[in-house]
């Protein structure tokens, strides 16, 4: 699929918000920044410079640095070595100095989050910076990347729909093969060999690649984070796939409930409940929402239904190009619960409703954000797909 990305129309939008934040130099660590603006798949640590007066540069490790300059749109390029004088903060330094940037406003991206490998700057580098530029005055510049980020261009909402249609087909392989006899690890290389046969080029996932849990499994009381293991599935067991393709940089994840044979009454409560709480977040993707607001209806809806307490109350996080995978998230924090949802983001539903001892069932679902409502990017059904044995 050949998708055009206004880089130029990408880089003026995070050069308005350096302005409005006061901002002469950007330099983005997380890994939603050196995706967004070098366009490229970039695993080791590295940086992205951007002044507000007109450059834009990458600094990456030198084994990687010609396989960038053959992908990356940018043509600044600048390798580093872990070696003294050579050393990635040495190259940023010594180009801060020789540009004039040691006396600007520098943003730096500071946090933290329950997510791992983010890319925030460590505590020792921002000494270093700090050491090392003392006349320049730094800034959080969260916000910038978040926000010039958040809503997605006609092109980039191809690549999501591309994404999940590879998504919705793995799923639709693996529901083909599971049989009673068959391994959690089994199954999740039957999805994963399917996102592969149809272009997806990494497993972008936090969590730990596909997840896959059956039986016992998928009935963990948070259940939020399950790598496969060697259980054999059994007839009677419900079964959790979570698969998370990615397509020229821009992900999907698509998390789907199975059983093996009939479900009894308690399991078909349960799904139920399941597919009315997973269609009120769906519909309350709405632009305008506030995510307060969506988070209380949600856990009103569960309730009502008799499951509030079997809940995770955590509905959903942001999607996009890799590393937007969190802003913004559906919690009712103080982080999230004033953000107002917007036209063209890309949300994911989530939800974790779980009964121990009786079943597990979540909902992992990308959605965009329309003035109308949320509209699923995904055709996989949220209804429980009962396999005959």
């Amino acid at each position: 699929m050949n998708i055009h990305i206004d880089y130029r129309k990408r880089l003026a939008r995070i050069r308005e918000l350096m302005g409005e934040a006061g901002m002469d130099v950007f330099i983005g660590t997380r890994t939603v920044s050196l995706s967004f603006v070098a366009g490229a798949f970039i695993p080791w640590r590295s940086a992205v410079l951007v002044t507000r007066d007109g450059y834009e540069g990458l600094v990456t490790l030198l084994l990687d640095s010609e396989r960038l300059r053959n992908e990356s749109w940018m043509t600044n390029i600048q390798p580093y070595a872990p070696i003294a004088g050579m050393d990635l903060w040495d190259v940023i330094v010594n180009h801060a100095k020789k540009n004039g940037w040691d006396k600007a406003t520098v943003g730096v991206e500071l946090g933290h989050s329950p997510r791992g490998n983010t890319g925030y700057l460590f505590a020792t580098e921002y000494e270093l910076l700090r050491n090392s530029l003392p006349e320049a005055n730094f800034v959080n510049a969260l916000s910038i990347m978040d926000r010039a980020s958040v809503v997605k261009d006609p092109g980039e909402i191809k690549l999501l729909r591309q994404a999940a249609a590879i998504a919705d087909a793995a799923m639709e392989r693996v529901k083909e093969s599971i049989y009673p006899g068959a391994t959690e690890t089994e199954i999740a290389g039957i999805g994963e060999m399917e996102l592969r046969r149809l272009g997806s080029e990494y497993h972008w996932a936090v969590t730990g690649s596909s997840e896959v849990a059956s039986g016992y499994r998928a009935c963990y009381a948070m259940n939020g984070t399950t790598q496969p293991t060697d259980k054999i599935v059994k007839k009677g067991e419900n079964i959790i796939v979570d698969l998370h393709p990615y397509y020229h940089l821009y992900t999907s994840d698509l998390s789907h409930n199975f059983i093996l044979g009939e479900p009894n009454e308690a399991q078909r409560r349960l799904s139920d409940a399941y597919v009315q709480t997973a269609q009120t977040i769906i519909d309350n993707f709405k632009a305008g929402n506030r995510i307060g607001d969506i988070h209380a209806k949600v856990l009103a809806k569960a309730g009502e239904l008799g499951y509030g307490t079997n809940v995770i109350p955590s509905f959903g996080h942001g999607l996009g190009v890799l590393g937007h995978e969190w802003y913004p998230a559906i919690l009712a924090n103080a982080e999230f619960r004033d953000v107002v949802l917007e036209e063209n983001s890309v949300e994911v539903a989530f939800l974790a409703m779980t009964v121990p001892g009786v079943c597990g069932m979540r909902l992992e679902y990308p959605v965009l954000v329309t003035a109308n409502g949320g509209e699923p990017l995904c055709a996989t059904p949220l209804e429980l797909t009962v396999l005959e044995c």
